[in-house]
């Protein structure tokens, strides 16, 4: 354990006076905003300055993988929420990047990893697009502001960490496992003390993570990470200590209840066969084809057999089967019924504004006229400050929250880096010598682009960090320092 967190002793107490450094700068903003603003920046730079000078920068990312899993929200500053004590540290990281970078930026452009890291620039860019034409200025600046900070730390600082540290991952994927196992203890303790109604199960998790639906899929990319990974072990018996957190893992995913996250457990399985077996992008284009090509072929039957389904998601009567097949209920479950709700009103915000959309982070504000009457049930909102309980969320869609919110332009660049990762999986990874890393990269990977099309995380520290830390992962790997006896594939 020594060894995952730090080396040497005095490493090891810099870290802990950042620590107080960053804390002493949240508090004192929290306080008096405005005349600690100024002395709060210098702290964090002299930390960052010094994070750089003695190379504490993978000391320092440990310490935030432990203590994400731990983050929740408190009140900031008018309205506004702030995650500790994470959020205040990825600032730091921020600014960590922004140092490294002005200090060669000539260099980096000549980089392959940083050429590769190019590939997020699309989405990134349409952030900032479509801030001017927001409905909610501030809003938008906000919610752009807190995505891009994520993108930068978790997968562009992260990538460049991880391609000269090769062991990094591992050891912040222990880290996290282990802070979320804790969080696990206490939702069972919780769960124990409400006498395993399975009614509370949705509130066990809080305050850490806010929703049984982000604890499960977060602990269903984790299970796939684990068992993606199995083949690090040296012998058999490292190999079967590899697998127990994930079985472990696989297990939070049921407490948690998530349908979602259950289902993508499967479609990890599909992407590790299909990885396995070689197959290239063209055969995922014929095969996606011929599924689309079924679907409308058979579109009547298939919308009959979902009408005819009566399990219901919520029945503390529902075992493991029953719910799972309540996804496909759009009749009487309230839950699915209110997800097309959503559904709906993001694509006709997208056909209103379909070039930018309404501005990033607005949807949850802008939506309510764009729901369908005939959908709208108990838990439908009609004032976004007065939000039914056991609602909340917003479009409970990756893929449509970015197209209401920055239309065309942000689901394009969404879409190209999917599409990078996609392509590097499948045929760049042939004949590379890390393809079983790139394999189990994607493989978790997979299980929130499955999952992305039913409920939305990735402006959730304990989530971005899993997510495009898991890319930053991948790139590296696929950047490597052996990459000029690689197979060309690209």
């Amino acid at each position: 354990m020594e060894k995952l967190l730090i080396n040497s002793t005095q490493p090891a107490a810099l870290a802990a006076l950042i620590l107080v450094l960053t804390a002493l700068c949240f508090y004192g903003f929290m306080l008096f905003p405005v005349l600690a603003a100024g002395p709060a920046f210098l702290l964090l730079l002299a930390s960052a300055r010094i994070i750089i000078h003695f190379g504490l920068q993978p000391a320092f990312m440990k310490i935030i993988a432990l203590l994400l899993p731990f983050s929740f929200e408190v009140p900031l500053i008018e309205g506004s929420m702030i995650r500790i004590p994470t959020e205040p540290l990825i600032v730091l990281a921020a600014m960590i990047v922004f140092l490294e970078i002005l200090g060669r930026p000539l260099k980096m452009l000549k980089d392959p990893l940083h050429r590769e890291l190019m590939w997020i620039a699309p989405l990134a860019v349409a952030f900032m697009l479509t801030i001017p034409f927001s409905e909610m200025l501030q809003v938008s600046v906000k919610f752009s502001f807190i995505n891009l900070l994520y993108i930068l730390v978790f997968f562009v600082f992260q990538a460049r960490l991880f391609r000269n540290n090769k062991d990094l991952f591992f050891h912040m994927l222990i880290l996290y496992s282990l802070g979320m196992l804790v969080v696990m203890l206490w939702s069972i303790y919780r769960f124990w003390h409400w006498e395993w109604n399975p009614v509370v199960v949705r509130g066990i998790f809080q305050p850490f993570y806010n929703d049984h639906t982000i604890f499960g899929a977060a602990a269903a990319f984790l299970a796939a990470l684990w068992f993606s990974t199995i083949s690090n072990g040296t012998n058999n018996l490292s190999r079967l200590i590899w697998f127990f957190p994930g079985l472990f893992f696989t297990g939070a995913v049921l407490l948690s209840t998530s349908r979602a996250a259950f289902l993508s457990l499967f479609v990890f399985i599909l992407a590790m066969l299909m990885l396995t077996l070689k197959l290239r992008v063209r055969h995922l284009v014929l095969m996606t084809g011929g599924l689309v090509a079924v679907l409308i072929l058979f579109h009547k039957p298939v919308t009959d057999r979902l009408q005819k389904i009566d399990a219901i998601s919520y029945d503390s009567n529902s075992g493991l089967a029953e719910r799972t097949s309540s996804v496909g209920n759009i009749s009487t479950d309230v839950s699915n019924i209110e997800r097309l709700n959503r559904w709906i009103s993001a694509w006709r915000m997208f056909r209103e504004k379909p070039l930018t959309g309404f501005g990033p982070g607005t949807y949850q504000f802008a939506y309510i006229p764009y729901q369908e009457p005939l959908l709208m049930n108990r838990l439908s909102v009609t004032n976004p400050w007065e939000v039914p309980e056991g609602s909340g969320g917003t479009a409970h869609s990756e893929y449509l929250l970015i197209l209401s919110e920055m239309g065309i332009i942000g689901l394009a660049g969404w879409l190209i880096f999917l599409g990078r990762l996609i392509f590097i999986s499948f045929n760049g990874s042939l004949g590379h010598p890390s393809r079983m890393m790139i394999i189990a990269a994607f493989a978790a990977l997979t299980t929130y682009i499955f999952h992305a099309h039913f409920n939305n995380f990735l402006t959730t520290d304990k989530f971005a960090f899993l997510f495009w830390g898991t890319a930053a992962w991948l790139i590296s790997n696929y950047h490597s320092k052996n990459e000029g006896n690689l197979l060309q594939a690209d």
